[in-house]
């Protein structure tokens, strides 16, 4: 099985890289979503990297903000276009999907399609100000 990695040359802020724990009762969220799809081990290195990821290009260094949303709405909306990009038959292929995840988030941000950039916002507010909750956004 091909390993993830992850490519700091391509993403902005790299100082600000941090992981998240891979939450245990993640059921409408980026890992519960990913989980469903392509199991739990695959869902577990694609958790890592969109927390590697998420983090970095947002600029963000707080680890609970990236959590909140990966555990949000908007984290299952960027599982289900992640497996937009890959097809079925490479959902084990951890190196696809790497590629997939990466291009979810660049596909909006390069083209100055700020998308991502405003659900981001919505959940870093809500968790900055107390008032996110484990509910959907």
């Amino acid at each position: 099985m091909t390993t993830t990695t992850f490519d700091h040359d391509n993403l902005p802020g790299e100082n600000y890289a941090i992981l998240t724990p891979v939450p245990e009762d993640d059921v409408f969220g980026f890992f519960g979503t990913m989980k469903g799809m392509v199991g739990e081990e695959m869902a577990i290195k694609l958790w890592d990297s969109a927390s590697l990821i998420v983090s970095t290009i947002f600029y963000e260094d707080d680890p609970a903000v990236v959590r909140n949303f990966l555990r949000s709405s908007y984290g299952r909306h960027l599982a289900d276009r992640v497996t937009f990009f890959a097809k079925e038959e490479d959902y084990g292929d951890a190196t696809i999907m790497y590629d997939a995840l990466l291009s979810t988030i660049s596909e909006t941000t390069k083209r100055g399609n700020l998308f991502w950039g405003k659900c981001f916002e919505i959940v870093r507010e809500a968790t900055i100000t107390g008032e996110w909750t484990d509910e959907p956004v």
